[in-house]
């Protein structure tokens, strides 16, 4: 009877980069992109270091800052319209 040979665990797949919401911070809150940036771009070589932690921080981070520029941005061209359009 042969044993079964040991299998090699398969690392988990990496989290998403996020950086369709750099790309949306950068579009209407500029500010917010530099970081949302910086976080998108460190998720590929924080989980291939084998620090996933850091990598699922990273990829959040990045798409907090691309939802909060999406909401800032928001908020400031209706605000604009509105007070461009009051009479």
């Amino acid at each position: 009877m042969t044993q079964p040979e040991p299998t090699t665990p398969h690392p988990p797949p990496p989290p998403p980069s996020n950086v369709g919401w750099a790309v949306a911070a950068m579009m209407f809150f500029w500010p917010l992109a530099f970081f949302a940036f910086s976080d998108a771009l460190k998720v590929f070589p924080r989980w291939c270091s084998g620090d996933l932690d850091g990598a699922r921080a990273a990829s959040s981070r990045a798409r907090m800052l691309g939802i909060i520029a999406l909401c800032l941005g928001g908020l400031l061209t209706g605000w604009c319209l509105i007070t461009a359009f009051q009479t």
